[in-house]
């Protein structure tokens, strides 16, 4: 790696993205003059021999991407899925184990794992279903409850208004009645007032 790659972020503390080489030219650098205790500088003899340089298990690695790129592959090679989902993934696997087709990871224990994912995201789909019709059902009772309600309380306000109806209409008779006894008493009062003087 590059010269202080251990002691910076921006040179790639815990972010291998960050992490590259380059070649160390300060005119004190320690890598440069190949001190003890410090980290090699790349030299002649670093890379692998030419024939075997880029394989795996001695085979030519393929990206996979799909079923079909699958099927292309030869014997001289292996496969290496690439990032796919769950879904494609186990038809790759399957397929692979089926027709013997060599592949970087090993086919079995990825389909358990893809399997034991796939269960626990159909529980949880399960459960949020489960939810949701509790939910609608709840929402159907309060909903007939309110519309019950309400058709209560238009009924008494009905029977309510009737009654001021009907008040309306006694009082009114009453004071009908009323102002005519007043009349009554007015003209009674009248002819009783003439000091003798006749009716």
């Amino acid at each position: 790696m590059r010269t202080d790659f251990r002691k910076y972020s921006k040179l790639g503390v815990r972010r291998k993205k960050k992490q590259k080489y380059r070649k160390a030219k300060g005119l004190d650098n320690k890598m440069r003059l190949k001190m003890k205790g410090h980290l090699r500088n790349v030299s002649v003899g670093f890379k692998r021999k030419k024939k075997t340089r880029g394989l795996v298990n001695g085979l030519r690695p393929v990206l996979i991407n799909n079923l079909k790129e699958l099927k292309e592959i030869g014997k001289e090679e292996i496969g290496i899925i690439a990032k796919i989902g769950s879904k494609k993934r186990k038809e790759i696997l399957d397929y692979a184990i089926q027709n013997h087709i060599k592949i970087s990871i090993d086919p079995k224990k990825a389909l358990e794992r893809i399997e034991k994912k796939l269960k626990k995201l159909k529980e949880k789909k399960a459960k949020r279903t489960a939810k949701k019709i509790e939910r609608d059902k709840k929402a159907k009772k309060e909903a007939e409850k309110k519309a019950k309600q309400e058709a209560k309380e238009e009924r008494k306000e009905a029977k309510g208004e009737n009654k001021l109806v009907s008040d309306k209409m006694s009082s009114e008779k009453k004071g009908s009645l009323s102002e005519k006894s007043d009349d009554d008493k007015i003209k009674k009062e009248i002819k009783s007032n003439n000091y003798g003087r006749g009716n």
